[in-house]
């Protein structure tokens, strides 16, 4: 849909948030760095915004979600969710695909809102089972080549309205936790975060937890959405324009789980040390699928020598997967170096050096970043 004519007067007043905003309209805005890793659940005024077109308006729980599972169509208000399936809770980190998106852009131009390093939260989420749902439509064992393709009721800059897929084993998987959520925090849902209903999908990026939910498809090819079919795709390095883009959109696999990630939040860029002084570096560590944090880096001397931080992961003995993030901390004196910072997650993934730019600036994960 033409960016002129969607209409934003009506999306909400913000004062409650203390965000930068990277784009207006639609709005999108991040925390301060020093400010994501205060609390290990992230509240809301420091939760990350991502929209793709105007907020949508009207919506309660009488909103009418349509469930169609192979043969099988039925329909369920956001109150009959609420009343006819069991509530669930999981707590996960959401991060936007273009976390990081600035280190990239530092390297050559990409494509899209350039995100500092806070476009990710730890949250919990409350809401039915995708899986009861779908065992409620008659979806109650999968093949590896079916998916469930999402529709929200946003309107988009990019095309209609957005939509995106998840494979069917990850909505069936009875560990998986993806949730048909009306809950964020213990409160329901405010508008820009998805109200009255949106699917929220531990660990994967967030563009496959849609916001605004209409429809649910159970059919045997993904989202045929612009955003799962034309975005969030991990391009080839020489792929540098739109044009370049076209050969490869239907040769990329979609991009589900995210990579090992982490990221120095204080001191922040801006702050002002001084020399050997001792200072308590602090920031984050997540990993897709499931995996948890192993073991989290640190360097104070451009990456010459690396100390070992203290991580505070609660789920790590309590959860068959580990959705949230991990924060750490430790004691360095400042040798007037940035500090740095690399992640090992539970299977031996560990975060690359330089950043590997890509046309989306999707899944920038390098520890060294690039200063021009």
């Amino acid at each position: 849909m033409s960016s002129s004519t969607l209409d934003y007067s009506q999306d909400p007043k913000r004062p409650q948030y203390d965000l930068i905003i990277r784009k207006d309209q639609p709005f999108n805005a991040e925390p301060q760095i020093q400010d994501l890793v205060k609390h290990y659940i992230t509240p809301e005024k420091y939760m990350f915004v991502r929209s793709h077109g105007p907020v949508p308006m009207h919506l309660d729980d009488s909103h009418i979600i349509t469930i169609q599972g192979g043969i099988n169509t039925k329909q369920f208000t956001v109150q009959q969710l609420k009343t006819q399936f069991e509530k669930a809770h999981v707590m996960m980190a959401m991060q936007c695909a273009g976390n990081r998106r600035d280190g990239l852009h530092r390297v050559k131009h990409t494509k899209g809102v350039i995100w500092g390093a806070a476009a990710v939260g730890n949250s919990t989420f409350a809401g039915c089972r995708l899986r009861d749902v779908l065992h409620a439509v008659g979806v109650v064992s999968f093949k590896n080549d079916l998916h469930v393709a999402f529709e929200s009721v946003e309107q988009c800059e990019e095309t209609n309205c957005y939509g995106s897929s998840i494979p069917l084993c990850k909505a069936l998987d009875e560990f998986g936790d993806v949730l048909l959520a009306y809950e964020m925090n213990g409160k329901p849902l405010t508008r820009d975060h998805g109200y009255p209903l949106r699917v929220v999908v531990p660990g994967y990026i967030g563009a496959r937890s849609v916001k605004y939910l209409k429809s649910i498809i159970v059919q045997d090819h993904e989202s045929t959405s612009y955003f799962q079919q034309r975005d969030y795709k991990l391009l080839p390095g020489n792929v540098d324009c739109e044009k370049e883009a076209e050969e490869y959109w239907c040769k990329v696999p979609s991009i589900g789980e995210f990579n090992v990630q982490s990221f120095v939040c204080y001191p922040p860029p801006t702050h002002d040390n001084e020399m050997n002084k001792l200072i308590m570096a602090q920031g984050y560590a997540l990993s897709g699928g499931g995996r948890g944090i192993q073991r989290v880096d640190v360097s104070n001397d451009n990456g010459e020598t690396w100390q070992v931080a203290k991580l505070y992961q609660p789920s790590l003995t309590t959860s068959a997967h580990i959705w949230g993030w991990c924060l750490w901390t430790i004691p360095l004196d400042y040798k007037g170096y940035p500090i740095v910072c690399r992640a090992v997650d539970s299977a031996g993934n560990v975060q690359q050096e330089y950043p590997v730019w890509n046309y989306r600036g999707v899944l920038n994960n390098s520890w060294r970043t690039v200063n021009l």
